[in-house]
C-alpha cells in the first residue's frame, strides 16, 4: 500500500514535494536541504546521510557516480560515505539533470558501492568503458585540477575542478556497476589530503580561539596585505602509521606570525617552556647578527605567554633544540 510520504524510483517531483513527504516519513528530524551535495547535519563528527541531491551541472551526466570536492570538517564526505558503505546503510538519492528545470527525479534508496581515487586505474577504466575520459588539467600546490570529458569529447564540467574522490552507487534505477569491485576504497594518498585539510581547519579555528593573536608579538590575525599574517603552527608536526599528524590537538599548537612560523618551522627559533623566552638563530653559523626586525624579539618573553597552558608548555619542552 502506497502512503502519502513514499518517494518511488523515477518519480519527478519539486524539491518542496519531496520535502513535505520526507517531513510525513521523518518527523522527528530536521527539513531536507539541497544547498549542497549531501543533506545531513553539518558537524566534524556526525556521519549521517539523510539524502543526496546532486545536479548533474555541478556532478555529470552519469547518474550513478558522485565527483566530491571541497570536503572540510563541516561537510565529512568522505568519512560519511566510508561509514555507509562499512555499515551497508542506504540514503536516499535524487537528481537534478535539467539545470533550468525544478524537478528532481527520484533514484530511491541508495548505497555507497565503492569509492575511488581520481587518479587511479580503477576510476579511469571504469570511466573509460563508458566512453567517459578522466584528465588532469594542473596541479595547483596540493591541488589536483580536473575535467571530465563525455564521448563526444565535450566537456562535463564548467570549468577544471578539484576532485578528491569519487563515489559509485548502487541505486534501485540503474543496473549495478561494472568495472568495479565492490567495498573498494581510496587510497592512503587520497585520506591523507582530504582527512588532513579538514583536520587543519579545525585546529587552526580552535588555536585562533585560544590565543587570538601571535603567541610571540601579540599581532593579531588581519585580512589586510599590508599587516603581518597569523597562522596556527604544530609544535611537534610528527605522523602517526596512517600518514596523519599524531597530535592535532590545540595543546599542540601555537599562533605565530607568518615569519615567525616559518622560524619556528625550520627550527631557527626556540621557545623556552620555562620562561617563555624567544630565542633566534641566525640563518647561517657565521652571521654574528640578526635581522634588525628580529632584534626586539631575540631574549623576550613571548607576549601571550600568560595564554599558553601547561600542556602546550610541556610539548614545548619536548621540541629539539638546534642551538
Amino acid at each position: 500500500m502506497r502512503f502519502n510520504y513514499d518517494l518511488l524510483p523515477g518519480e519527478q517531483l519539486t524539491f518542496e514535494e519531496i520535502s513535505q513527504r520526507y517531513g510525513q516519513k521523518y518527523p522527528t528530524e530536521k527539513a531536507l536541504t539541497f544547498r549542497g551535495l549531501l543533506s545531513p547535519s553539518t558537524s566534524p563528527r556526525q556521519l549521517v546521510i539523510r539524502a543526496v541531491f546532486a545536479h548533474q551541472a555541478e556532478n555529470s551526466p552519469l547518474e550513478d557516480l558522485l565527483f566530491v570536492s571541497d570536503d572540510n570538517d563541516r561537510k565529512n564526505y568522505l568519512r560519511r560515505f566510508e561509514h555507509y558503505m562499512h555499515q551497508g546503510q542506504s540514503f536516499l538519492y535524487l537528481r537534478r539533470n535539467d539545470a533550468a528545470g525544478t524537478l528532481w527525479k527520484v533514484m530511491g534508496e541508495s548505497r555507497v558501492y565503492a569509492m575511488l581515487d581520481p587518479n587511479g586505474a580503477t576510476a579511469q577504466n571504469l570511466l573509460a568503458s563508458r566512453g567517459y575520459r578522466l584528465t588532469l588539467m594542473r596541479q595547483q600546490g596540493d591541488d589536483d585540477y580536473w575535467q571530465l570529458y563525455d564521448p563526444k569529447a565535450q566537456p562535463c564540467f564548467n570549468e577544471a575542478r578539484t576532485l578528491q574522490f569519487i563515489v559509485v552507487l548502487e541505486t534501485p534505477m540503474l543496473p549495478a556497476p561494472a568495472a568495479v569491485i565492490a567495498g573498494q576504497q581510496v587510497g592512503r594518498r587520497v585520506r591523507v589530503k582530504v582527512l588532513q585539510r579538514a583536520s587543519q581547519a579545525e585546529f587552526s579555528a580552535a588555536v585562533n580561539a585560544r590565543y587570538g593573536g601571535c603567541v610571540i608579538t601579540g599581532t593579531t590575525l588581519s585580512e589586510s596585505a599590508s599587516a603581518p599574517w597569523v597562522e596556527a603552527c604544530y609544535i611537534d608536526a610528527s605522523e602517526n602509521s596512517e600518514g596523519l599528524l599524531a597530535d592535532s590537538s590545540v595543546d599542540n599548537g601555537l599562533f605565530l606570525r607568518s615569519d615567525l612560523r616559518r622560524l619556528f618551522i625550520s627550527g631557527r627559533l626556540f621557545i623556552d617552556s620555562d620562561q617563555g623566552t624567544v630565542h633566534i638563530r641566525p640563518a647561517l653559523q657565521s652571521e654574528d647578527n640578526l635581522h634588525d626586525i628580529y632584534h626586539d624579539i631575540d631574549g623576550k618573553v613571548c607576549a601571550l605567554w600568560q595564554c599558553v597552558p601547561p600542556a602546550t608548555r610541556e610539548r614545548l619542552k619536548k621540541t629539539v633544540r638546534l642551538f
